[in-house]
């Protein structure tokens, strides 16, 4: 009987280590299958965290599209310029981003959250550019100084680093810049188009671009060779509806920041801060003519100018492979990048130069005006 007991012990002992090794087998199932379903579920969560931020960044574009149009109410243009302290002057008083700021908006709160540029190009200017000479063409100094009660000098920041002589690149010049620009929401990584900053071109007999301060280079860019931000009035008396003038779109990478400013460490990837206007395709060079060019004819100056295309390579697919776009008409639309080159091409033919992978159109005519003229 002992002998008995003693086979029956064993016998319990082998139940019970197959009871553990099938519990176990049991457990490394369970944890396959969950890793497969936490595979299956990432796709689903990556497309549900995308469409998030791109419902975030249409939200945005529209408050700025509200703003805009306040804007326009009370001054008879949609802004007052471009966020570009080197073209259109001090960047707390001048630009969209400055007159949304001032009406209330806070503009650097409110970036486009899948573009991994946090910080406007603009900034390499504030930091570096130098204002040691003063330029006629452009005001980057604004508004004059006052006096605190104290009896103290108020300055905007872009006065203060020129009238107290700040050095490019210099840490007092930086700490200015990052306290009184880039933490009072004076940001962002949204480009304006040309057609918000610039409208159109000043054009001399001749078909090229003409400045009208003196001494000054004229350029398609330069506020002083184009009429200025768009108005209401040319926005309405468009060949095309406004709901196809584009204003705003997910900004293209700009050169490395210069500086850390805030969280952004120096080299970090900053946001393009304007569309260039329009350009010959497919060289992207700005027409030029020498005199006596007529104005008519398949060979005048303005069948050049009306084969050029807006240059939007300032926007970037930051989406996924799309990028939105707020329209004059108040509208955002989302673009897709369809050969994934990184650009959305309105019509250029590709280059080596250029950047275009191909002729794909993905910013079409009849949906992006991209003539030369809003007329």
């Amino acid at each position: 009987m002992q002998r008995s007991g003693k086979r029956v012990g064993r016998a319990d002992g082998r139940k019970a280590n197959n009871r553990a090794a099938f519990s176990l087998l049991e457990l490394l199932v369970a944890v396959s299958i969950i890793g497969i379903l936490v595979a299956m579920l990432f796709p689903a969560l990556n497309s549900a965290r995308s469409a998030s931020r791109r419902a975030a960044c249409a939200s945005n574009l529209r408050q700025f599209g509200i703003g805009l149009h306040a804007h326009a109410q009370r001054h008879q243009t949609f802004c007052s310029g471009a966020f570009d302290w080197r073209r259109d002057g001090c960047a707390t008083e001048i630009g969209w981003v400055a007159d949304l700021v001032n009406q209330g908006t806070p503009v650097g709160e409110m970036l486009c959250p899948a573009n991994p540029a946090r910080i406007c190009n603009t900034f390499n200017d504030l930091l570096n550019l130098d204002v040691s000479v003063t330029d006629n063409c452009v005001d980057r100094l604004g508004s004059a100084a006052t006096t605190n009660p104290d009896g103290s000098p108020a300055l905007n920041p872009c006065r203060a680093i020129v009238e107290q002589g700040l050095p490019p690149g210099s840490e007092q010049r930086r700490s200015v810049v990052e306290r009184q620009i880039f933490a009072e929401h004076f940001n962002t990584n949204y480009a304006a188009t040309w057609w918000l900053t610039r409208t159109g071109l000043l054009l001399d007999a001749n078909g090229n671009i003409k400045s009208n301060k003196g001494g000054c280079q004229p350029s398609r860019l330069a506020r002083h060779s184009t009429l200025g931000p768009l108005t209401p009035s040319r926005a309405d008396t468009a060949s095309v509806s406004t709901s196809f003038i584009p204003l705003l779109g997910c900004g293209a990478a700009g050169r490395p920041l210069a500086m850390h400013v805030g969280e952004n460490p120096a080299g970090a990837l900053t946001a393009r801060g304007m569309t260039a206007g329009p350009a010959a395709n497919p060289g992207m060079a700005t027409p030029s003519f020498a005199d006596g060019t007529p104005q008519t004819g398949v060979n005048g100056w303005w069948a050049v100018w009306n084969a050029t295309l807006q240059d939007y390579r300032g926007f970037a697919p930051t989406h996924c492979g799309a990028c939105n776009i707020l329209f004059a008409d108040g509208g955002v639309r989302a673009f897709i990048d369809a050969d994934g080159d990184g650009l959305l091409n309105n019509g250029f033919l590709p280059t080596a130069e250029n950047g275009f992978a191909s002729a794909k159109t993905e910013l079409p005519p009849e949906e992006v005006m991209s003539k030369w003229q809003l007329r």
